[in-house]
């Protein structure tokens, strides 16, 4: 409440009751004044009282108390608070309703109710209480204070829809009963703050806890008991629910009481409706446009389902107060609801919901709904995709294909998957637990992976067998077919040490046996060549040139057979440049000098080299590799084998490499390899399936390959022997002399 309203609503007795209290705490300033203490002078400009105004206020003064006594200046205060108190009259509504409870039994007689307030004016007011006054009877008291002893009947009449109660009380508690006759209804003018209701034997529509009411209509609702309703009011209460998806469809629910037998109740199809199903009633039939429904007792209760023709316009049955409209729609269509109805809350539907897009309308006697559908155009969407595919195939050396799938799927509606692994399944697993491996028929490849909604893990192994020649060819890489689109799919093939892979096709991009630092490296071996290959002697231009070539070969080779050695030479021909160089410039101490420097230099260009090598060969895209992330072995949980599956196929060997019908499967270890190759694919689908081709070698038809490399290097050693034999005498002389001949300063022996 705010300080003006309080101001307005403050009692005269509390005013009265403050300034007495304040009078014999603080005496007035006309206390002090002697009696006859003359009065002040008129202030200038004031025009002089006149002979009448003087002889009315002496007549005055002469019929009521002295002004300076304590009578009169009460009479003064009293007359300051009649003003104050006629000047702030209540202006909007001078009533405030706080709290209503309603206890008792819905249908067994009237109902208790409890309505506490108060009056916020000084003069009676009519504070409107409850409707309509043709289906409401009330019979109350009113607790205004007073004594028990002393307490009447509240003086309550009725005017339009309401019943009033006129009472000046500043606070108030109105008890007694009220009897709902018909219609279960309760119409509440407010505004209320609260509303509880503690009943039995039904319940309240709208809530049985509710706060701000203004004009609010409360629905009592009985239970299903036929025992509880045998004496009480006939109850008609009809509750639907219309269903739109690729057809219409409707379902109802009546719920009939009466103090006497039912016997026959007919029920009009206003709408159309198609009735297939009455669960509750036996017999019934369509008889002009009605639906009869035979009963017998005095209470029913009927649930009818069928179709309707379309949607329309709806009210609801002349017979009910007011009934539950609930109108719901598929994916595929979408509803508009207007009308003069009110929605509420879906949860307190008495049908049960099937949509997520429910809604439901309080509809009371009189009021419409009007109903209009819109087809949604429907496009193919994917309710399941493949994020990642990753497939480890290794070959053995005896020509099997052992391949190990992990995918990584988002499900939104499919139940089952067709996978054809590409080979003989030998086992399944979801989300790292083992699954039976089932098929569609006996001799279908597919096997049924069941799919769980969200996101989860499948994990498949299969065997085939794949034909290697013997000097090199292509080979198709089986892989796995299944209706869903992959994002992503990435093949890791090993190999055995006898197949040396050239390439591998299929992916977004060829994978070659060669890439750009290779060929940095073998133009740097050609260039260490042509610098190193100095055969001396007479020998022609075009021979040196010959020699040189063959060299550059001979360092590419290197570089493919022993990536290291490569490293090393290359250090060891670029050093031996420096020092050549070094002795041409410096000499003495300096030369010295730089020779320790050269040779430190280059033995950490050699270890530098030889970590580069190194860790360029663990890389998953490069040749040579030994080791593969994607090849790692199953978890450990899915590895172990349970005893019982031990004891059913797992000691004794059957047909097939102990792979027995109606048992767990357990995972297989990959076999090892020495080779990896890697080949990735984006977006596959059936109709862009991904298809590897491997172009491949054997160690065998490389055999030649290196007997022409070790013929060459004979060839290279050959056309420098001489150089060879001078550097080796020249360097056995040095190792030879004594340090007496070199301090005699004997020239050393010339080198060529």
């Amino acid at each position: 409440m705010s300080l003006a309203r309080w101001n307005k609503a403050t009692p005269p007795t509390l005013l009265w009751l403050l300034v007495v209290l304040s009078l014999l705490a603080v005496p007035s300033l006309s206390m002090g004044q002697a009696p006859d203490a003359p009065t002040a002078a008129p202030a200038a400009g004031a025009a002089p009282a006149t002979p009448a105004a003087k002889g009315a206020a002496v007549q005055a003064q002469a019929h009521g108390p002295p002004p300076d006594s304590w009578a009169g200046q009460l009479e003064m205060l009293s007359r300051w608070v009649d003003q104050r108190g006629g000047s702030g009259g209540c202006e909007e509504r001078c009533y405030a309703l706080d709290r209503l409870r309603i206890t008792g039994a819905v249908g067994e007689g009237p109902l208790q109710f409890e309505l506490s307030g108060g009056v916020l004016t000084d003069r009676p007011v009519a504070v409107p209480l409850f409707g309509p006054p043709a289906h409401l009877r009330i019979e109350a008291t009113l607790d205004d204070g007073r004594p028990a002893s002393r307490r009447e009947a509240a003086p309550i009449s009725f005017e339009d829809d309401h019943y009033y109660l006129w009472t000046a009380a500043r606070r108030f508690v109105l008890r007694g009963s009220l009897w709902l006759e018909g219609d279960l209804t309760l119409l509440v003018a407010g505004p209320l703050n609260t509303f509880e209701a503690d009943i039995t034997g039904g319940s309240v529509a709208e809530g049985a806890r509710l706060s701000g009411l203004r004009g609010a209509t409360l629905h009592f609702t009985p239970d299903g008991g036929a025992g509880s309703q045998s004496a009480g009011p006939t109850v008609f209460q009809l509750s639907r629910a219309v269903r739109v998806g690729r057809e219409i469809g409707f379902e109802y629910r009546l719920v009939m009481r009466s103090g006497s037998d039912l016997g026959v109740v007919r029920l009009p199809l206003a709408f159309g409706e198609k009735v297939l199903d009455v669960a509750g009633a036996s017999g019934f039939r369509v008889e002009g446009g009605e639906l009869v429904l035979p009963t017998s007792g005095r209470a029913a209760e009927m649930k009818i389902s069928g179709t309707l023709p379309k949607v329309g316009a709806f009210s609801p049955d002349p017979r009910s107060a007011y009934e539950w409209w609930l109108f719901e729609s598929d994916a595929e269509h979408r509803l508009t609801v207007k009308g003069d109805a009110r929605q509420v809350d879906a949860a307190e539907s008495p049908i049960p919901r099937t949509q997520a897009t429910s809604r439901l309308l309080l509809v009371q006697r009189g009021q419409r709904v009007e109903v209009a559908v819109e087809p949604l155009s429907g496009v193919e969407v994917l309710a399941a995709v493949v994020r990642d595919h990753r497939r480890t195939l290794v070959l053995t050396e005896r020509g099997d294909l052992v391949a190990d799938d992990a995918l990584t799927y988002e499900n939104n509606g499919i139940d089952y998957l067709t996978y054809a692994p590409g080979g003989r399944p030998i086992y399944l697993a979801t989300d790292g637990k083992a699954q039976r491996i089932m098929h569609q028929g006996k001799a279908a490849e597919e096997v049924l992976v069941p799919l769980q909604t969200g996101s989860h893990t499948i994990q498949v192994q299969s065997l085939a067998q794949a034909a290697v020649h013997s000097l090199g060819g292509t080979l198709e890489l089986p892989m796995p077919s299944y209706p869903l689109t992959a994002s992503e799919v990435a093949l890791t093939v090993g190999l055995p040490d006898r197949v040396v892979p050239l390439a591998l096709l299929g992916g977004d991009r060829p994978v070659w046996f060669a890439d750009a630092g290779d060929a940095f490296a073998v133009a740097i071996g050609f260039v260490a060549a042509w610098i190193a290959v100095r055969p001396g002697g007479a020998t022609s231009r075009g021979r040196v040139r010959a020699l040189r070539a063959l060299g550059g070969l001979l360092m590419a080779g290197l570089w493919f057979l022993a990536p290291a050695t490569f490293v090393a030479l290359l250090v060891g021909i670029a050093t031996a440049v420096a020092a050549w160089l070094a002795g041409r410039l410096l000499g003495g101490r300096g030369r010295a000098a730089a020779m320790v420097v050269l040779l430190g230099l280059g033995g950490l260009a050699l270890l530098v080299g030889l970590f580069a090598v190194s860790a360029r060969s663990y890389r998953a895209e490069r040749w040579n590799s030994t080791y593969s992330e994607s090849a790692a072995p199953a978890p450990a949980a899915v590895r172990r084998a349970k005893d019982d599956d031990l004891a059913k196929g797992g000691g004794a060997l059957a047909p097939g490499g102990a792979v027995l019908e109606g048992v767990t499967p357990v995972a297989l270890s990959l076999p090892a390899y020495e080779r990896a190759v890697q080949a990735r694919r984006e977006l596959v689908t059936r109709e862009r399936a991904f298809r590897p081709v491997l172009v491949y070698t054997t160690s065998s038809a490389l055999v030649p390959l290196v007997l022409l490399w070790l013929a060459g290097v004979t060839v290279l050693l050959a056309a420098h022997r001489a150089p060879l034999t001078a550097l080796y005498r020249g360097a056995a002389a040095r190792l030879a002399r004594r340090p007496e001949d070199d301090a005699q300063g004997d020239p050393p022996a010339p080198v060529r």
